[in-house]
């Protein structure tokens, strides 16, 4: 921590963003309790007399937390922690004062995106030139004249503002529209373009580049086919099917359609391959942190490219100047400028998963290259290490943001990674040669057979939301265990590992020399526990919003629980038991439905996908017909 002030500083400004978004109170008040408390403690145990060794003791080890956190770490800290949520705050006010719903505009912009095609109409993002710190959602009319990244055009239309959240833990469109800097969406009347390619050279040309080579992609191969391989090279998904995507998902192999390290470390393998001869080592090193830089344009800025190239970057740039290479303040440095550029991605699902799955790769890997040491081979034992250990740190955050786990994802991973380099490389030169086509299908039509591993029984388990609390005691336990690990499993210890040990030790001797009485103590509070489970409490009413329809959710003293009719929809392109009532129940902490009651069968009350319902008009009662 000394030697990093870097990650110190970006540790800080996580703490002070995450403070200016769940409490309402600044960060001022909060440092003046935390240092009343800290100099009551100071003076108390300053006028104590010394008592007998005690193994739980304040004193004793808030001296190891003096080791990591002295007076400079928590300066920085507590600077750094200032700045981010004065600025969360600042942001956050800013954004509130730009939501005008219903009001009509006028205004000049950018187009900063490419067309995204949508059922009954387009949608673009522009830049506003009167405001460089936001963007905006166009919605134009598919018979309106097409626009073209770069555009400047002149739009009026009436401006609609982002929904907030309708239910606890469902889809927030402000928080997802915050992460993208975008304050809303114009639905256009007119629209006209005053320029054309008006942005910086290099996004034009990235731009160009992008639509280049997805022509290409879907010249060679059908349509489903193509849509995975944008994905994979270009990190563009939104034309994968939805049912494809969701077998991704629930194989555990989504990451593989997100530009990641995987996917930078083939690049910087085949460069390296082609030019090292012709270059020289130094000018390829240089030449591929140029087309690294290229590719971020090129694949729009993510969040995990971002962090993928400024990792490989930092690298690259320490060995042409001879330097040693620090993977936890490249680590920091790329997460330090997302946040800075704008810390709302804090919320991005993807940043949270690549930066703490990275954190994963380079805690555990090693632990479970060495427990896999029964395992024959080193190129199995790398890639069983490496998918424990991203497994072993991400598994929190699937879990409070999609209530899914997957029991096949170590071989489903271990496929991927045998075929996945190949068709990376085979892709890249199908799109420069134009050959390779054939077997390029072959290799993609076995990813999405590895994808369909999902179908397979007890594929998807679903898993109430945990709360943040014993996620927060999750990640405690699992960074205690890897120092301890490493203690036990080293041929020499420092001073303080060796303490470490001798304390752990007597934990374990004084555990046994009173195993009775904590016996007790521990059956004790399970019956208390259970107890308690089975006495009656408060009814609880839930009034889900489905929309045009009615859903209500009931949990009685006894702690069943009744739905009520469950919403509906007249089209199948919305299912909302899937998106709202499921996510809904699972983020309150229930899994099962002891009782259904359908009111009456209106489709804004219940739809069924299974079952066809047709009423007899000259009867009271309803014909029921499978499909």
């Amino acid at each position: 921590m000394k030697q990093r002030p870097i990650l110190v500083a970006v540790i800080g400004y996580i703490i002070g963003i995450l403070w200016g978004l769940y409490f309402q109170f600044g960060m001022v008040l909060c440092y003046i309790l935390i240092l009343t408390t800290y100099f009551i403690l100071k003076a108390f145990f300053k006028n104590s007399k010394k008592r007998k060794f005690k193994l739980l003791s304040i004193r004793r080890y808030s001296r190891y937390l003096k080791l990591i956190f002295d007076a400079k770490v928590i300066f920085i800290i507590a600077f750094f922690s200032f700045i981010s949520n004065g600025v969360i705050q600042y942001q956050n006010q800013r954004y509130e004062n730009s939501y005008q719903d219903g009001e009509k505009l006028q205004v000049i912009g950018i187009v900063v995106s490419q067309k995204i095609e949508k059922q009954y109409y387009d949608l673009y993002q522009i830049k506003l030139f009167d405001s460089k710190s936001f963007d905006l959602y166009i919605q134009v009319n598919k018979k309106s004249k097409e626009l073209a990244y770069g555009d400047k055009i002149q739009i009026q239309g009436e401006y609609k503002k982002p929904a907030k959240q309708r239910n606890y833990g469902g889809y927030d469109e402000v928080q997802y529209l915050k992460s993208l800097k975008i304050i809303g969406k114009i639905k256009v009347n007119q629209v006209e373009v005053l320029a054309r390619k008006q942005l910086n050279l290099i996004k034009q040309m990235a731009n160009d580049m992008n639509l280049a080579l997805k022509k290409k992609i879907e010249s060679n191969l059908e349509k489903e086919k193509a849509s995975i391989l944008k994905g994979l090279l270009l990190g563009d998904t939104t034309q994968i099917e939805e049912e494809t995507k969701e077998n991704f998902r629930n194989s555990n192999i989504s990451h593989i359609l997100a530009i990641s390290g995987m996917h930078v470390g083939y690049i910087a393998m085949a460069i390296q391959i082609l030019c090292q001869r012709l270059l020289g080592k130094r000018k390829t090193k240089v030449f591929t942190i140029a087309i690294l830089i290229f590719y971020v344009f090129l694949t729009g800025f993510s969040p995990s490219i971002i962090r993928a190239v400024t990792l490989t970057v930092l690298t690259m740039g320490a060995e042409l100047i001879n330097r040693k290479r620090d993977t936890w303040n490249a680590i920091a440095i790329s997460l330090f400028g997302i946040l800075i550029y704008n810390p709302f991605l804090i919320f991005n699902v993807g940043l949270q998963l690549s930066y703490i799955g990275t954190v994963g790769i380079i805690l555990f890997r090693s632990i479970f290259f060495k427990i896999l040491n029964f395992i024959k081979g080193k190129k199995l034992k790398e890639i069983l290490a490496v998918s424990l250990a991203t497994q072993i740190t991400i598994l929190p955050i699937l879990l409070y943001h999609f209530n899914t786990i997957g029991i096949y994802f170590l071989i489903t991973n271990l496929l991927v990674s045998l075929i996945i380099g190949p068709i990376m490389i085979v892709g890249f030169l199908s799109l420069m040669l134009k050959i390779f086509t054939f077997p390029l299908a072959i290799g993609i039509g076995i990813l999405e057979g590895i994808a369909k591993f999902s179908e397979l029984p007890f594929s998807k388990i679903y898993i109430a939301t945990p709360h943040i609390l014993m996620i927060f005691l999750y990640y405690i336990v699992i960074g205690a265990w890897q120092p301890i690990y490493k203690i036990y499993h080293s041929d020499y210890l420092v001073a303080t590992q060796q303490r470490t040990k001798n304390l752990v030790a007597l934990f374990c001797y004084r555990f046994r020399e009173k195993k009775k009485k904590y016996e007790i103590w521990i059956s004790v509070v399970l019956c208390l526990i259970v107890i308690l489970n089975f006495l009656p409490q408060n009814l609880k009413i839930h009034f889900v919003d489905v929309g045009q329809g009615d859903c209500t959710f009931i949990v009685t003293p006894q702690r069943k629980t009744i739905l009520v009719d469950g919403g509906g929809s007249l089209t199948k392109e919305f299912n909302v038991g899937k998106k709202i009532v499921l996510p809904y129940l699972l983020k309150q902490g229930y899994t099962k439905i002891d009782y259904v009651i359908i009111s009456h069968f209106d489709q804004d009350h219940v739809r069924f996908y299974f079952i066809f319902i047709k009423r007899d008009k000259s009867k009271k009662y309803y014909n029921w017909k499978t499909i």
